[in-house]
């Protein structure tokens, strides 16, 4: 008996912990937008601070995530320059199915975007 437990017990530890998650924002068209961000898996979780990029028209942008909300409705994310000092996006999307669609602003334009979790 204590051998099965002890079998049990080292399977559960092999077992993958998904304790983390996130999302992959892409606008449509010419001059993409892609937001990639990272959340725990528990109620109040944080943003994974690390995890935030910002990819516009394939440039890198540095980036932080000063403000941002998630539940199983919407999600909305403010990234900022690494400073603090000047809004970089602002993104609001919506629960559709198993994606959240909705709308990135950059650089004083208004684009449509899709998330889905990654």
């Amino acid at each position: 008996m204590k051998k099965l437990i002890f079998a049990g017990m080292v399977l559960a530890a092999a077992a993958p912990a998904h304790a983390t998650g996130g999302f992959t924002c892409r606008t449509a068209g010419a001059r993409p937008i892609d937001v990639t961000v990272g959340f725990g898996h528990v109620p109040g979780a944080a943003l994974l601070t690390d995890t935030v990029r910002l990819r516009d028209n394939g440039r890198n942008v540095p980036v932080t995530a000063p403000q941002w909300w998630l539940d199983d409705r919407e999600m909305r994310l403010v990234l900022t320059d690494r400073n603090a000092t000047r809004r970089e996006l602002v993104l609001k999307v919506r629960r559709n199915g198993r994606v959240y669609d909705g709308e990135i602003w950059r650089g004083g334009q208004r684009r449509w975007v899709r998330c889905r979790e990654s």
